[in-house]
């Protein structure tokens, strides 16, 4: 690469790897935050830590990387003591089924990767960074009666592929998410990933055949990409799907041009750039065999907003349990409790707790005869699972309470939002609604039904938090992402975050009283004219209570 090509980011990473910043962790933790150079600060990324706003106070979020979101109740248990150790009793779910605790210190930082590599049995490597992400997947792989394949395990196993590869998948253009999953609901939403695997069926002489289909180049921020086919059908060989991750994730480390320029430095651009087409070329060349070609799988069929919540039967017959988590956030004392729980109704051997992509957690392995009384349990904890649908489908990022980049507050904002929906608005489906504090998209505003992107705004002359709306995000068939809602002049417009509430009630109450028969919230939006979407928002921002 020429020096007048590179940027900053990949200077740090050619003078040291970011796996080597392992070694002076403990230094740190002695000499203090004053004494980590600059240039390390973006190492510990590879371990999940970053400096939490503002820098200058000097502490840290930590992300515990979970793959697939497969948690025992012992490791939940840690998790929420470290919470309540360090965190200040703060812990959140994310749409990477990792959590994350806050207002660490230096000095903290050997004993959290002492008590998750150690007690755990977890590890950190690649929590973060220009490197593979936490390996998301369906949270009832293996047990969901439903599914079209079965992928237990599968995420650990290719999460723990690309740790083993560690230096050659340590200095990645930037950084790289997988999902796989065999369920119908596609709930790991395969098509906002850089690989995504899914489960499809095909019609055979003999029979229905099952396996999966693969997506390449998806991503959100900016400029927004779903992930193209490449058109194969793939047994369910974990073997095979550990190849094939390789082989992309090695095509994209080798790409030098996506190293000139970090905000066009993922996967989705290479694979826009030469089409679905040539990058399988590409990637049966690396990985040494073709693939089964296959033109009729496309795109992942059936996705919805749905993950799972509620209460459903397991193939071997016990049940799984459901827990809507509002916005996503967990005290301490909730993570050790939790984890009691899922000893005491599983036994300590079965118990199993699983994080979801929309910061929600399941119980598996409960015995029938006991779910009424788990149920009851979790009622008086304040986590019912019988709860309005938007307490599981409304997620919010972190924001500006923590995050550097967040432009606005959105959890506490989330919160609210839901405790006025439940009251006011009546809904028997799953409506996916995002509170994200900047474009960057952690909370996936562009594929939400209703997609909230952070912004500031004048309110009576002074700075205060606002929000563009973005309105029939989908995935699944057809994909489509959410259209933001301009004026008449073609200007985005901008929600005071006071009003916010008040405008997705009434977006929301109109397409109850407007919907027809089978009609999602995005079939609905879909027919609107911009204009309309504009009006109902103006009635929403101009009204006491929203009501339509």
């Amino acid at each position: 690469m020429s020096p007048s090509r590179t940027v900053k980011q990949e200077d740090i990473k050619r003078e040291k790897d970011g796996l080597d910043v392992r070694a002076d962790i403990d230094r740190f933790a002695r000499e203090g935050f004053e004494s980590i150079p600059a240039d390390d600060f973006e190492r510990l990324k590879w371990y999940g830590i970053y400096t939490q706003r503002p820098k200058e106070d000097g502490y840290f979020m930590v992300r515990i990387k979970v793959p697939g979101g497969r948690l025992t109740g012992h490791r939940l248990r840690e998790i929420g003591r470290l919470t309540n150790d360090y965190g200040r009793g703060i812990g959140d779910i994310t749409t990477r089924q990792d959590i994350q605790i806050h207002w660490l210190r230096a000095e903290n930082l050997p004993d959290l990767l002492h008590r998750i590599y150690d007690r755990m049995g977890m590890n950190q490597e690649f929590s973060c960074g220009d490197a593979p992400r936490n390996v998301i997947g369906c949270p009832l792989a293996g047990i969901d009666r439903e599914a079209i394949v079965n992928t237990a395990g599968f995420a650990l196993a290719i999460s723990e592929m690309y740790r083993a590869g560690g230096k050659a998948f340590s200095n990645l253009p930037r950084k790289f998410k997988t999902a796989v999953g065999g369920c119908r609901l596609h709930c790991h939403e395969p098509q906002i990933n850089d690989v995504g695997l899914f489960g499809v069926t095909r019609k055979r002489h003999s029979g229905e055949e099952a396996g999966l289909g693969l997506v390449i180049g998806g991503g959100l921020r900016y400029t927004p990409h779903f992930a193209q086919s490449l058109r194969v059908f793939l047994e369910p060989d974990i073997e095979l799907l550990k190849t094939i991750c390789r082989g992309v994730v090695t095509v994209f480390r080798d790409c030098e041009a996506l190293r000139h320029g970090r905000l066009r430095a993922r996967l989705k651009f290479h694979v826009a750039r030469v089409g679905w087409s040539a990058f399988r070329d590409q990637l049966e060349e690396q990985i040494g065999f073709k693939l089964e070609h296959d033109d009729e799988i496309v795109e992942p069929e059936g996705a919805e907003h749905g993950d799972h919540v509620g209460v459903g039967e397991q193939t071997d017959g016990r049940r799984y349990v459901g827990v809507p988590i509002a916005r996503g956030r967990l005290s301490g004392d909730a993570m050790v409790s939790l984890a009691d729980l899922a000893e005491e109704f599983a036994g300590a051997e079965h118990a199993e707790l699983v994080a979801t992509i929309k910061q929600n957690l399941i119980f598996l392995n409960i015995p029938p005869q006991r779910v009424e009384e788990l149920c009851g349990r979790l009622d008086e904890m304040g986590l019912p699972t019988a709860a309005h649908p938007l307490r599981s489908q409304l997620i919010s990022c972190t924001g500006i309470e923590f995050c550097k980049l967040a432009v606005v507050e959105t959890k506490q904002r989330a919160l609210e939002i839901l405790r006025h929906l439940e009251q006011t608005v009546a809904l028997d489906e799953d409506v996916m609604i995002s509170v994200t504090g900047c474009p960057n998209s952690c909370a996936q505003y562009q594929i939400a039904d209703i997609g909230l992107q952070g912004v500031p705004v004048r309110l009576n002359g002074e700075r205060s938090d606002g929000f563009h709306v973005f309105v029939g995000g989908r995935m699944g068939r057809e994909p489509q992402f959410g259209r933001v809602v301009i004026d008449g002049d073609g200007r985005k417009i901008k929600v005071p975050a006071v009003k916010i509430h008040d405008v997705i009630e009434t977006l929301l109450k109109t397409y109850r009283s407007e919907k027809k028969d089978g009609d999602r919230f995005w079939t609905w939006a879909e027919r609107l004219d911009i204009s309309r979407l504009a009006e109902l928002i103006a009635i929403g921002t101009d009204s006491s209570g929203g009501a339509v």
